[in-house]
């Protein structure tokens, strides 16, 4: 095993990911994964694939590929003249046949590109045609509306009485907004998330108080995680399953939020719980210990 192939897997574990899990961040073949690990190269498609795959890999750990491959330079396949090897007969055919179903598809895709422009220009030209009545008749009407005040405001009665439809108007705003904020402090207060039992890195809890589940993942500035979002178990439907980053050189940053409001158990799993930063309705979550990879099973009990 090469000492990179090593603090791959390393990073992988630490993480809590499996093969599997590369696998379907990466689209890698598996066995390409675990060759890569070994330190096998042989079994790879060629020199520049298998950097390529190596860029991927430790992108889908957290890891900066350039310093991986800075520092270990002496593992790293070397291009032959600054040109990669052949690729095998396999990977030739796969690279060819995607390629040619980009090339059949264009024809189709121009098609559906001019017919879009024809009815963005044919929109514009109504709009505009559309514009220049209204600005017509809006002239007109501001011609005759401006007349019929002039007389009102000669006893002074219209001014006052639109002063004081004002201030009821702006009366009415404030006490709206005031109830609104007064409701939603009421059901902060009311929302309760409780740890029901914890576990090394699994940890289950429950939600009351509230008729609403928002849950916001994201991370901390300057870090990435990875994060599986499922309904009820690891094994149910994915909400989520990649990389949340923000503020990571060569990474775009990346977040999961949704109104979870109609599942009853939400399972999250967390690679780097460090990281990571959860928000439920708005408020923090405090992870229950200092564990890296964290397991949260969330059972919603909606108000009633």
């Amino acid at each position: 095993m090469s000492e990179l192939g090593q603090a791959l897997k390393e990073a992988r574990m630490a993480r809590g990911m499996t093969l599997d899990d590369i696998q379907d961040l990466t689209k890698i073949q598996k066995r390409y994964l675990l060759a890569i690990e070994n330190g096998e190269y042989d079994k790879l498609p060629g020199n520049f694939y298998t950097r390529a795959f190596m860029k991927s890999y430790a992108e889908a750990v957290g890891m900066d590929p350039k310093q991986l491959f800075s520092e270990y330079a002496k593992d790293l396949p070397r291009l032959e003249n600054g040109v990669d090897t052949v690729p095998s007969r396999t990977e030739t055919h796969e690279v060819s046949a995607k390629s040619s179903k980009w090339v059949n598809a264009m024809p189709k895709i121009l098609a559906v590109f001019v017919i879009v422009l024809i009815l963005v220009g044919i929109w514009v030209f109504m709009q505009k045609i559309t514009s220049n009545e209204d600005s017509q008749t809006g002239a007109d009407s501001a011609n005759h509306v401006a007349i019929k005040k002039g007389a009102d405001l000669g006893n002074g009665k219209a001014s006052k009485s639109s002063a004081k439809e004002t201030s009821d108007q702006k009366q009415s705003k404030e006490d709206e907004l005031a109830g609104q904020t007064s409701n939603k402090s009421d059901a902060e207060a009311a929302q309760q998330l409780k740890l029901e039992e914890t576990s090394g890195h699994v940890s289950h809890y429950t939600l009351t108080g509230t008729t609403h589940f928002d849950l916001e993942i994201t991370a901390k500035q300057g870090g990435n995680s990875w994060i599986q979002v499922s309904k009820d178990s690891p094994k149910g439907e994915r909400l989520f399953y990649s990389m949340v980053s923000n503020g990571v050189n060569g990474t775009k940053d990346a977040k999961f939020h949704q109104d979870v409001s109609d599942v009853k158990t939400i399972y999250i799993k967390i690679g780097s719980a460090p990281n990571t930063r959860i928000q439920i309705n708005g408020q923090d979550f405090t992870f229950p210990n200092d564990n890296t990879v964290q397991e949260l099973y969330i059972t919603f009990n909606k108000a009633s």
